[in-house]
């Protein structure tokens, strides 16, 4: 958005407040009421970016629904039948710098600027496993093998090969569900699973997550990496910057122990690629193969 189009967002938002009976606060990037509820502005914003003003109140009003719902109703770990919570419960990812602190929640990091945690597959929205419900439930091990297991059981919405102007190519995976992006999670099985390629160990692969609905993949096999990596760049700084549920800006190397966070984005919004001597050693291999 513009600065005057956000701006104007911003004021139609804390009229939809007021309408509901909330007087809040209202920042750059989110409202914030009486009692201390933050209300995010990235993903409305994004969904109502695009469409005509005229339907702008009403998307802002049913967000806004949605989010007093969750805050006060029921604690849906009580109303969920427990024979449900297995099939309901899904490994996510989410932006490290977007949660709140995460002291009572289970959670590991998955790459650098990216958390996994446990979500719980609610009709209308997402609820994270706490530390209690972990425990009644399984705890954080069996919990998340079953989160994989339901990741995998996800039917493949889209499967796209991209080939950006200087070369090479690049896998994506696009899809409406909340869990597309967490599917990043069964990589490298899932390059080989949805492509047929298989990973050289030597080399690894290249990986981002811009956002909840997409994850993109390069096998690195030849000198075509450094055309993927640049185009990934750009995908992923697109996909980060204009879609709900943003995930991360970065494209990331799996270096055979972890993910590697191979791009900077400046405050300008200007992305380049940052080589660390491993990366630096798989381009100088495979300039020579």
């Amino acid at each position: 958005m513009s600065a005057s189009t956000a701006h104007e967002f911003r004021m139609l938002a804390r009229e939809v407040f007021a309408e509901l009976g909330l007087e809040v606060g209202i920042y750059p990037d989110h409202a914030e009421d009486s009692s201390g509820r933050k209300y995010g502005f990235w993903n409305i914003a994004a969904i109502c970016n695009p469409e005509p003003r005229t339907v702008w109140r009403s998307l802002i009003a049913a967000h806004l629904q949605r989010l007093l719902t969750g805050f006060d109703g029921p604690d849906p770990f009580d109303i969920v039948p427990p024979a449900e919570i297995p099939a309901r419960t899904f490994a996510r990812l989410y932006e490290e710098s977007a949660l709140p602190p995460l002291d009572g929640h289970p959670h590991r990091e998955f790459a650098p600027g990216v958390i996994e945690m446990l979500a719980l597959d609610l009709p209308d929205t997402v609820a994270t496993f706490r530390h209690e419900n972990a425990r009644t439930f399984g705890g954080w091990e069996a919990l998340r093998q079953q989160g994989i297991a339901n990741l995998r059981a996800l039917k493949v919405e889209r499967l796209e090969t991209l080939t950006p102007p200087g070369g090479g190519s690049f896998s994506a995976l696009i899809g409406s569900s909340f869990y597309t992006a967490s599917r990043a999670i069964l990589l490298p099985s899932l390059a080989t699973e949805l492509t047929g390629k298989r990973v050289r160990g030597e080399f690894g692969w290249l990986m981002s997550v811009p956002n909840r609905h997409q994850v993109a993949w390069h096998v690195i096999e030849d000198s075509s990496v450094i055309g993927a990596v640049n185009g990934m760049a750009s995908f992923t700084a697109a996909g980060y910057s204009d879609s709900p549920g943003p995930v991360s800006p970065h494209v990331y190397w799996w270096n055979g122990t972890g993910y590697e966070q191979l791009t900077e984005v400046s405050d300008e919004g200007t992305v380049r690629i940052r080589v660390g001597q491993g990366f630096q050693a798989v381009l100088e291999s495979v300039m020579k193969g």
